[in-house]
């Protein structure tokens, strides 16, 4: 229960109604998802959801604009909606979070896999853990089937319902994604982070901030809600955070000097064996083939690790999430893997460790999102160009945008001798399935786990990993469907 003094104290507000007898046990800012009971977050004006919400049992309104002839109280905070966020989360990790050891995770690429990394680990120790991210909100390995919104970075009154349900079922540890809209929208208020992890930065979301520097200066709000960090020192921008962050700091990379050092990487078969050095004491996983930067992915884990205080001398083998160079078994002998590659970084890291182990060819399908940062078109297609025998270009979420003027903007940086082009997604991916022989290596970019494609304003259910294997379990893929 959540003492409405308490919540109030330092705010601008006004109380419109009789709060006795009110208790506060849950604020929800989503009208579907009112219990009877509940409290109702609402910042907009529009008073349509706030009736639905009323009528499913919300107790009490705290909005920022005054709703005349409301049947129940309401609390008005007129300019202070942002500052509310902080003061729930305070009292919420005072009230439930505090046995809870939490980590957040930022960066432009990897944020997903070092999540669900640290949540192997923690549960190889027998630890109770949430994973929450880009996939869903996990508990022990198992999605929980709640109504919870799909982003990288829950909305803030999600991400308290799952602090609750975590302190309520005895879940030891918290393992989220902290992105830069996320961090922006202040999606985790005040809410303290025992370890944040700083992956890296690159080019992306940059239609949304505007630039370089609001980007970075939007991952750095996950600083103030730390106790300790965990940066990338072959990062030039995470070695930045650790200079200016006063505050306990653990280094990974594949230098000497480093808490964590990737010292080394062996191929055997199909399989990596990734060597590292944590504290001076050597120790080593077992992957299959998943490229260098999964195994820096593991040394930021085993960066957490050491930041929460856990072992690390000895690992058992950890596995990929879900659409992260995701292998697609098959009988004609090529090598299909499918990833969320989408930005030029995360498509080189893809492509250059493929070329590691590549008998023959390298296919990539991939496009760019509409509406969404035009400058780095160019630099995917010049990253694919480089690594790949054959680009196919084709669509991804083109949204308002014409799929054939984005694949013109990505093309300009390839090998006219190395693309081919095919705008509709689902026949690209045929195309590039029929064109690999016995030995070839297939990657589809860009979608990974999803299972929607955005055209226009409509979203369409698409999952490229069915596409995949509809091919191999048909022989061929007969449905022609518009999905650009």
């Amino acid at each position: 229960m959540y003492p409405i003094k308490e919540l109030l104290e330092g705010l601008e507000y006004k109380i419109f109604g009789d709060l006795n007898g009110i208790t506060v046990h849950r604020f929800i800012d989503h009208s579907k998802q009112i219990q009877l009971g509940d409290v109702f977050v609402w910042e907009s004006n529009n008073r349509t959801f706030v009736e639905e919400a009323i009528q499913r049992g919300a107790n009490l309104v705290i909005t920022q604009h005054y709703i005349p002839d409301c049947s129940v109280p309401q609390i008005v905070l007129p300019s202070d909606m942002f500052l509310l966020k902080d003061k729930i989360a305070y009292l919420t990790y005072k009230k439930y979070g505090q046995k809870i050891k939490t980590v957040g995770i930022t960066g432009t690429n990897g944020k997903t896999t070092v999540a669900s990394f640290i949540g192997q680990l923690l549960k190889q120790q027998q630890k109770s853990v949430c994973v929450i991210g880009t996939l869903g909100v996990y508990v022990n390995g198992e999605k929980l089937e709640r109504q919870f919104r799909n982003n990288t970075t829950l909305p803030f009154y999600d991400f308290i319902q799952v602090v609750r349900y975590c302190y309520d079922h005895d879940v030891e540890y918290i393992v989220l994604e902290a992105s830069s809209q996320g961090l922006l929208d202040n999606r985790l208020g005040s809410y303290p982070m025992d370890v944040a992890v700083f992956l890296n930065i690159g080019k992306d979301h940059l239609e949304f901030h505007g630039g370089m520097v609001p980007y970075k200066k939007s991952k750095e709000l996950l600083i103030p809600l730390a106790r300790k960090l965990v940066v990338n020192n072959n990062d030039e921008w995470c070695r930045s955070i650790a200079q200016k962050a006063y505050i306990p700091t653990i280094r990974f990379g594949n230098q000497k000097g480093n808490d964590v050092i990737f010292s080394n990487e062996k191929y055997l078969n199909e399989e990596v064996k990734y060597e590292y050095e944590v504290n001076g004491k050597e120790t080593s996983v077992i992957m299959r083939n998943s490229g260098y930067h999964n195994g820096m992915n593991l040394a930021a884990a085993l960066g957490a690790m050491l930041g929460l205080g856990l072992p690390c001398e000895m690992i058992y083998p950890v596995n990929l999430p879900a659409g992260r160079l995701q292998r697609v078994q098959n009988n004609k002998g090529i090598e299909v893997l499918i990833d969320y590659a989408h930005t030029p970084d995360a498509l080189e890291a893809c492509l250059s460790s493929i070329t590691v182990y590549a008998k023959k060819n390298i296919f990539v399908v991939f496009g760019c999102g509409g509406n969404r940062d035009k400058q780095k078109r160019k630099w995917m297609g010049e990253v694919a160009s480089k690594y790949a025998t054959k680009a196919i270009i084709t669509s991804d979420n083109p949204r308002n945008e014409e799929p054939e003027a984005i694949i013109a903007e990505i093309i300009q940086g390839i090998d006219p001798s190395k693309v081919m082009v095919e705008a509709n997604r689902r026949n690209a991916i045929r195309l590039a399935l029929a064109t690999a022989q016995e030995g070839d290596v297939v990657l589809i970019a860009g979608k990974g786990h999803e299972k929607e494609q955005i055209i226009k304003e409509v979203v369409l259910p698409f999952s490229d990993l069915e596409v995949v294997q509809s091919y191999f379990d048909e022989g061929v893929i007969t449905k022609n469907d518009p999905v650009a």
